[in-house]
């Protein structure tokens, strides 16, 4: 039988690039498809840590608060134990871990604790002129500025005379929690610097508390020896067998005790929830121990 004369056999290269086309567009559906369940899974998985984490996070400080209650060591705190870090296990695969103390910024072992920073709402500008960024004309307006004392350490940018530059290289220096009081055991050199010692003094505590044995309790949990100043009021005469002082030094020290403890008496605990492998907020805390008090709550 023979075809009409207007029928025409199908263009191979035609359909072979229709095929294509179906085949591009199907590929496209598929991949958009899988971006959007993997988006799902991603925002699901995500939204479950941040569901879980501040429930693990509150159950955490309440177990801190009282592991404070009955510390072994009430009369010190040194830098070991405020950053080594404590495991609690939870049901299921829930658990957490926490420690009391950022890690500082210039990777040594020093660390951040809210008790070794200078109370910039306490301090008086001879001490505030000596950190870095300041002078003694910046000190005096934030000591007599009128929004002292200061709620938010971010509040100093609106002193006057105070830039973003000069204000970068003291923040992690200074605090608005607590009494005024310094912990030894955890303040930086610059810090104790700005307290009024000299280079010899600052660095001969610091020495001080890294090969200052303090033996555990023998009930401690911790076997192993730790480190740093457990006594303020041996601390010259301790010093006067490791480090020969000049008069001027001994009296600078015993001038200073009224700024000076061994123990943080407010902390910045650090909480990581942790769901089996992944781990949930991340939670820096401000906290008072003494009182059961929560201060300042940030996520990371």
């Amino acid at each position: 039988m023979r075809r009409p004369y207007f029928y025409r056999q199908p263009d191979k290269a035609s359909v072979l690039v229709l095929c294509l086309w179906i085949v591009m567009i199907l590929s496209i559906l598929g991949l958009g498809l899988t971006g959007l369940v993997f988006q799902e899974i991603k925002f699901a998985s995500a939204y479950q840590r941040l569901i879980l984490s501040l429930p693990v996070a509150k159950a955490a400080l309440k177990t801190v608060f009282l592991e404070r209650q009955n510390d072994l060591t009430p009369a010190y705190d040194t830098l070991t134990e405020l950053s080594r870090p404590v495991k609690g296990i939870l049901c299921g695969n829930n658990s957490y871990q926490y420690y009391f103390a950022d890690l500082a910024a210039s990777g040594q072992d020093e660390v951040v604790d809210e008790s070794a920073l200078l109370n910039i709402n306490l301090a008086p500008a001879e001490m505030l002129e000596k950190l870095p960024g300041l002078n003694d004309e910046l000190a005096k307006n934030i000591v007599d500025s009128g929004l002292r004392p200061f709620k938010s350490i971010n509040e100093v940018l609106l002193v006057e005379g105070i830039t973003a530059e000069n204000f970068v290289l003291f923040k992690d220096m200074v605090t608005i929690y607590g009494i005024g009081k310094v912990n030894l055991n955890t303040a930086s050199k610059p810090v104790l610097l700005a307290l009024g010692m000299d280079e010899e003094l600052a660095d001969a505590i610091l020495r001080f508390r890294k090969e200052h044995k303090i033996e555990p309790p023998k009930d401690s949990p911790v076997t192993e020896p730790e480190y740093g100043i457990s006594n303020l009021s041996t601390l010259s005469a301790d010093l006067a067998e490791f480090i020969s002082l000049g008069l001027r030094q001994e009296q600078s020290l015993l001038g200073l005790f009224t700024w000076l403890d061994v123990k943080s008496e407010y902390l910045r605990l650090n909480i990581i929830p942790r769901f089996g492998g992944p781990s949930g907020v991340h939670y820096s805390i401000t906290i008072h121990p003494a009182t059961n008090k929560v201060l300042a709550w940030r996520e990371h």
